[in-house]
């Protein structure tokens, strides 16, 4: 296993050194598994079920894992840091995609000052997925839970998310072992920067209410990341 050390390391983002929570959990969903194969079923669904929201790009897997909801680069860094805290290798794949128009069009109809503050959608917008070591790289992504996915079919919004090909002909994609730099670079050049916070409140609203059409327990669903503190 020498060879993937890199990606067996904790880093200032992937936080399972400094809190220990994240291996606590991870030993409780894997206390009945057997094999590494199971072990990473079980956390992949524990945090594929952590209801996805709009939030800041460098945000700690600890931070993640304490709120109970995260963006696609939160979500993901929290799988790799239970992954590498049960010695299971993991790195990012960050992946250009093209913007998933139909949906920013229906949560802007929701609310004209939203739809103010959203503006156009960008053309292209980045994605970030997990992979893992088991008999080979596994490409994994936990962004989306299961009431979303369902409540994106209600409405018939596209779930599919379409790479971006370069000039090579070839997906735009990067494989890192550490989030850490990327994830600062990438906030600092973040779309919203006046009232953030706000826009996503409003915006995860909007999850939540597509959330709520794909629950099978609405009332009990509703509201789960919609406000953000800080």
């Amino acid at each position: 296993m020498g060879s993937f050390s890199e990606y067996l390391r904790p880093t200032l983002l992937c936080d399972f050194a400094q809190a220990p929570e994240i291996r606590n959990v991870a030993d409780r969903l894997t206390k009945k598994a057997v094999g590494r194969q199971q072990m990473f079923n079980c956390v992949y669904q524990f945090v594929k079920e952590i209801p996805y929201g709009l939030e800041d790009w460098d945000v700690k897997a600890s931070e993640t894992l304490r709120k109970g909801w995260g963006m696609c680069s939160g979500k993901a860094n929290l799988l790799v840091a239970m992954s590498r805290s049960l010695e299971i290798p993991a790195r990012y794949r960050i992946a250009r995609i093209k913007a998933e128009g139909t949906l920013w069009k229906w949560i802007a109809k929701q609310n004209d000052e939203l739809a103010r503050q959203m503006g156009d959608p960008s053309p292209e917008q980045d994605h970030i997925t997990a992979e893992v070591y088991l008999d080979g790289w596994e490409i994994c992504d936990p962004s989306r839970d299961a009431a979303l996915e369902r409540g994106l079919k209600r409405l018939h919004i596209p779930r599919r998310r379409e790479l971006v090909i370069g000039t090579d002909n070839k997906p735009q994609v990067i494989i890192l072992a550490s989030l850490d730099h990327w994830a600062q670079t990438r906030q600092e050049a973040r779309r919203f920067k006046k009232d953030r916070e706000l826009i996503f409140s409003n915006m995860n609203k909007q999850f939540d209410r597509i959330r709520w059409l794909g629950s099978e327990h609405p009332a009990s669903s509703y509201g789960s990341c919609g406000t953000r503190s800080g």
